[in-house]
């Protein structure tokens, strides 16, 4: 694929992500987009998506990332970032029982949008939560997220390992099948 694609994040490693993932050309913008109030991160990124375009006036891509905790009825969802901001990693974790229901998923939804509107691409990884902690790579929940089949948390992998296991790769591939699909 020739084109780049506009990313808007306020988060690189993220882009890294991208680019490791897909081998696709992406560029950064970071600006503040409106983000609607949703649990919903296919509705929080389409809203996201179609809000850039607008703003950038090119084809973007935005992403979304939820938590869905079973203990907790699926929160935080797409509201994790606010969790992690007034509670951190630790306080998620102490929101749940210690011995209860550990089971946990995360998801990442990758919105597209040009002049034809919205198109989103979603992936989700299901997990357990951590008894604490653990591991100094990543971002947001990685050290408290531990992926099926596997022992250590994302912040525990090395960035190809945690890539292998990552729900964000699920949907940026899903997107790359897709734009490679439209560039043809």
């Amino acid at each position: 694929m020739g084109r780049e694609i506009i990313f808007i994040t306020g988060n690189s490693k993220k882009a890294d992500e991208i680019r490791a993932i897909t081998s696709l050309a992406v560029s950064v913008k970071n600006f503040d987009i409106p983000e609607i109030q949703s649990l919903d991160i296919e509705e929080v990124s389409s809203a996201k998506a179609l809000a850039a375009f607008q703003a950038v006036g090119s084809p973007v891509i935005v992403d979304d990332t939820g938590m869905g905790i079973e203990a907790l009825n699926g929160l935080p969802g797409a509201l994790v970032t606010w969790f992690l901001k007034k509670l951190g990693p630790e306080g998620i974790l102490k929101i749940v029982p210690p011995d209860g229901n550990r089971k946990a998923s995360v998801s990442t939804c990758i919105a597209y949008a040009d002049e034809n509107g919205a198109v989103t691409f979603t992936g989700t990884i299901c997990g357990a939560l951590a008894e604490f902690p653990k591991g100094e790579n990543g971002f947001g929940y990685d050290s408290i997220f531990i992926p099926d089949g596997q022992t250590k948390t994302y912040a525990e992998m090395i960035p190809e390992e945690k890539n292998d296991n990552s729900m964000r790769k699920i949907a940026l591939l899903k997107f790359k099948d897709f734009i490679e699909k439209k560039d043809t």
